[in-house]
């Protein structure tokens, strides 16, 4: 039988009549008997035959929270609201339900005051939603003033001690911690001339470099890393494994290596994360990604005390084995930095 006939056949398959509604029955028998999970797997083998119906959604959405999936529970609230499938408010008072159990105070304040604008919730219902308005208005309230007083005291511990200078790296360390619970916007000046300072740690730029990545700073700054200097905007940046080093140079060894060597597998993955990291954001490899990864292999290798053959290494990547040999002594350098820290 050709490809053409097997699909022919598929396409001709008939399914079971009113199965849908059928899985829905099922799934609400269920569901009075307070047998959710099994109420879910029927609701969502119904969903894929009819996916706005609104019985099932609305059944699925309360065997996910009395599941406690929340997340899932919300995400599908918001595509049933996004879309006009269910009785909107039933399906919104069971999205405030869920946003309480997640904490999400400020998703309920703000979904809250667009129904009373908008007069969607029953005169009767109106004393109770305004309710839940002030109690989440008041928990973002003391959030507020107990992130306020905390951002406060790591303020005056940094003034009192200052950022980097003459300070040990558990110190420089202990700095970087605090930095990440506050706006760093006040400590740029700093941070960019510790970025700028050959001699500061690579690692520790990285970890500046994030941060100021996270809060989306958005003006140029300069680092120096590795005798290389590089310009960019942090908010720009990549996360640090979704780097084209780490992507493209993990890739070529797995390929090389598949299931021949698990456990050199993942030597030659620590080494290529742990590097990735300390020269973020830039690429050592300068796109030479294929004498990398073979230059890990080699290095990892070296390192599980296997007496590797650079040449029959370089042959497997169709790269020059004398390439991959200045490459290893360079990382080794570089081993002698990130080991002790990371």
């Amino acid at each position: 039988m050709n490809g053409n006939e097997k699909q022919s056949k598929k396409d001709n398959i008939v399914l079971f009549p009113n199965l849908a509604e059928r899985l829905i029955n099922k799934g609400l028998d269920h569901l009075e008997k307070k047998e959710f999970r099994q109420a879910a797997s029927l609701f969502s083998q119904a969903r894929d035959l009819e996916p706005e119906n609104p019985d099932l959604n609305v059944g699925l959405v309360v065997s996910l929270v009395e599941l406690g999936y929340y997340s899932e529970a919300k995400d599908l609230c918001k595509e049933l609201l996004n879309k006009g499938i269910g009785d909107y408010f039933q399906v919104v008072t069971i999205y405030l339900m869920v946003l309480l159990q997640l904490n999400g105070h400020e998703e309920m304040v703000s979904t809250i005051r667009a129904l009373l604008e908008d007069d969607h919730i029953p005169p009767d219902k109106i004393e109770h939603f305004e309710k839940m308005l002030e109690f989440s208005e008041r928990v973002l309230e003391e959030k507020n003033s107990q992130e306020s007083i905390k951002e406060e005291k790591i303020y005056q511990e940094i003034e009192k001690e200052g950022l980097f200078e003459q300070k040990t790296e558990s110190g420089i360390m202990r700095t970087i911690s605090r930095l990440t619970e506050v706006n760093i916007r006040p400590y740029v000046p700093e941070i960019k001339q510790f970025l700028r300072e050959e001699q500061g740690n690579p690692f520790y730029k990285t970890l500046l470099i994030n941060i100021l990545r996270e809060q989306e700073y958005d003006k140029e700054v300069e680092l120096r890393k590795f005798n290389e200097t590089a310009t960019f905007i942090p908010a720009n940046l990549f996360d640090v494994v979704q780097s084209p080093f780490y992507i493209e140079v993990s890739k070529l060894v797995e390929a090389n290596l598949g299931q021949e060597n698990p456990t050199l597998l993942e030597m030659v993955k620590s080494l290529i994360e742990r590097h990735n990291f300390i020269f973020y954001p830039n690429d050592p490899s300068k796109g030479h990604f294929l004498e990398w990864a073979a230059s890990y292999q080699l290095l990892a290798a070296e390192y599980q005390g296997m007496d590797p053959i650079a040449e029959e290494i370089a042959e497997s990547y169709r790269v020059e084995a004398k390439a991959i040999t200045n490459i290893v002594s360079y990382m080794k350098k570089i081993e002698e930095i990130s080991y002790p820290i990371i």
